[in-house]
């Protein structure tokens, strides 16, 4: 018995090993792109990521410092790079191997890591087959501003995690799986995510009426199950939730809103950040947009003249500071996706119900975000701020998981074979494959060397 165990144990199903490896692929992707400059906003968050260095709980504010504020904010990822950094200085307080900067980086690449993990789980789990799993996670492993933005000091790295497997937890739940666990579970990572970034907070909430949804139609049959593990996460979800209500729920008490402006905690001349954007400002008012309806572009035009094309270039291409748009590699991932939305059509099944929550979360908060982003370019006379595929990150692997779901439902066995192996072809030239054939030309240039 204890020789076939050792057996057993020496030899790993294929499945594993392929997933093995793609987490070492996308690790080595990853740490790459931490020594590549350019990400977003890494000035901002490398000075909140320093203010958290400098005690265990939330710092004071700083006065004197423009319009950065803590007071009211998201903080979880920043407490998390101090701890990180406290402990670091402590094991090496003098002549550190690496910078805390770059350690910072090498932690979003950690937290990615483990996005792309809940990618697999969840593919694994709505297509019942562990080899959708590992297309999934690949493809995600391969798309470049995610990759990109991973290398990077960023919040986005920590909700894209706490998106992941928010929405893994809540396939388990429509899988009709543990109950109590799964919802916990669910609840304490939409928690993190939004403790981490406040539009995490949108996703929360698709997220909550997707499973209000699950509880409505299946009430009398729901087992609820209080084991001793059960009892633990809850205990954990009611500790997050404390934490939750402690940010906005106070906020929304104090400052009337989910997280004070500038103008709320520092006096007016300290708040210009983007005075550059205020020049083109005009408030939103639908009065004034219905006498100017003729001039200003319609939504259905803007979407399909520019928001969609704009999403593509920016999540298989790259959209920061540096800039790295390859054409012919962001058509072959849309016509993918069309591809995909043809698959989606003629596959589609009303009984699927945890591929129609899947549905639901992705198409609801790419509506919003396209809504969003054309309010701001009304507002702002479309110059295009803030216009980028990073803010759909949060359910890239959402995209990927039915991607492969309806591919694997293909049923004439040639298209099949065929599609997954030019999906496959087409992620890897576009994803890692592009940043080594185009490094000497493009990212050598954008190179951290030290």
């Amino acid at each position: 018995m204890t020789a076939l165990k050792l057996k057993k144990f020496n030899n790993p199903p294929l499945h594993k090993i392929l997933l093995g490896l793609i987490l070492i692929y996308f690790v080595i992707f990853g740490v790459v792109m931490a020594y590549t400059n350019g990400q977003p906003d890494q000035s901002p968050h490398q000075y909140y990521s320093e203010r958290f260095t400098q005690t265990w709980g939330i710092p004071e504010e700083d006065m004197s410092v423009g319009s950065r504020i803590v007071t009211g904010q998201p903080y979880l990822y920043y407490w998390l790079n101090g701890a990180i950094a406290k402990i670091y200085q402590f094991v090496f307080p003098h002549n550190p191997p690496i910078r805390v900067v770059m350690l910072w980086r090498l932690f979003s690449v950690f937290l990615s890591s483990f996005t792309v993990y809940y990618c697999y789980k969840a593919a694994k789990k709505l297509t019942n087959n562990p080899y959708g799993g590992i297309l999934a996670a690949f493809f995600l492993s391969n798309t470049l501003m995610f990759v990109f933005v991973s290398g990077g000091n960023s919040y986005d790295n920590l909700m894209n995690l706490a998106g992941m497997a928010a929405i893994y937890h809540l396939i388990n739940v429509y899988k009709q799986e543990d109950f109590v666990k799964h919802t916990a579970l669910t609840g304490i990572w939409v928690i993190i995510g939004s403790l981490a970034k406040k539009q995490c907070l949108l996703l929360t909430l698709i997220i909550f009426l997707a499973w209000l949804v699950f509880v409505i139609r299946n009430f009398k049959n729901i087992e609820l199950r209080f084991n001793k593990v059960n009892i633990l996460i809850i205990l954990l979800f009611v500790g997050f939730l404390i934490l939750f209500l402690g940010l906005y729920g106070v906020n929304i008490i104090r400052y009337s809103r989910t997280t004070p402006s500038c103008n709320q905690i520092k006096p007016p001349e300290k708040c210009g950040a983007f005075d550059y954007r205020w020049e083109y400002f005009q408030r939103f008012n639908l009065n004034l947009i219905w006498f100017q309806r003729d001039d200003i572009i319609n939504p259905v035009r803007y979407a399909f003249e520019y928001w969609l094309f704009q999403m593509a270039e920016s999540t298989w291409g790259i959209l920061s500071h540096n800039t790295f748009i390859p054409m012919l590699s962001i058509g072959l991932h849309t016509i993918l996706v069309i591809w995909w939305f043809g698959c989606l059509t003629r596959y589609w099944k009303w009984k699927d119900t945890a591929v129609n929550m899947l549905l639901f979360i992705l198409f609801s908060y790419c509506i919003y975000v396209f809504f969003w982003n054309y309010i701001t370019e009304v507002k702002f006379s479309f110059q295009h701020y803030g216009v980028t595929g990073r803010y759909l990150s949060p359910i890239y692997g959402t995209l990927f998981t039915l991607m492969v779901y309806y591919f694997l439902k293909i049923k004439h066995v040639f298209i099949k074979r065929l599609t997954i192996t030019l999906s496959i072809m087409i992620y890897f030239s576009g994803g890692f494959w592009m940043y080594l054939s185009r490094y000497s030309e493009i990212f050598y240039h954008w190179r951290i060397f030290k």
